[in-house]
């Protein structure tokens, strides 16, 4: 017997900013998908078919496949929405449509903002970077676990275990570089000694 094919649905509430688009081989799966993903009862949303999204079961559905089926889809950079006949009003009244730019699932309403969002990206990134290498440079001795920062993150952080340790700590940058350092209360005492133990060697 054959597998029954994935088929996209689209799930409402009586609020139209909650719908959502879910791939399912069932009205009932979908709807139940939907529900939890909208955080509401079953009995609250609708359920209907959504035939021209089937293609894009693997894929994601791309930016330009929701506005060619007249959706509405908000600009990556600064969240103008954008469709068939979307535009804007300069600062002396003159209105301006839109030049979308599509990329995978997001569309930019202009070149301008996509040049906008990748420096932005890449910002980010430099700044992420930077400070990865500065925190093993300052603590070459600690064992770290994992660092995270880059675009979309603003907060960078990273984690680490050193000798003794149980849980660890970890180390932060919330966009001001300044470094804030934090030991898990269980490691306290054990940090301490760590302190002193690296006190001692570097003394030596």
């Amino acid at each position: 017997m054959s597998a029954k094919p994935v088929k996209a649905f689209i799930i409402e509430t009586d609020d139209p900013e909650e719908s959502t688009i879910q791939f399912a081989t069932t009205n009932v799966a979908a709807r139940r998908q939907g529900a939890d993903e909208i955080g509401t009862d079953f009995e609250a949303v609708s359920c209907k078919r959504l035939p021209w999204a089937d293609q894009y079961v693997d894929s994601g559905i791309p930016a330009l496949a929701y506005i060619e089926n007249d959706w509405h889809v908000s600009c990556a950079n600064c969240g103008a929405m954008v469709h068939k006949e979307s535009g804007s009003t300069d600062d002396d009244g003159n209105y301006e449509p839109h030049e979308p730019v599509y990329r995978g699932e997001h569309v930019f309403c202009s070149p301008g903002c996509e040049t906008s969002h990748d420096s932005k990206v890449a910002e980010q990134n430099a700044k992420f970077a930077a400070f990865e290498s500065r925190v093993r440079e300052l603590r070459p001795d600690l064992q770290y676990k994992s660092f995270r920062g880059a675009y979309p993150y603003i907060t960078m952080t990273g984690e680490f275990m050193f000798d003794g340790a149980k849980y660890g700590g970890s180390v932060r940058d919330e966009g001001d570089g300044a470094l804030l350092w934090f030991v898990a209360n269980g490691d306290k005492a054990a940090w301490d000694q760590y302190e002193a133990d690296q006190a001692k060697s570097g003394a030596q």
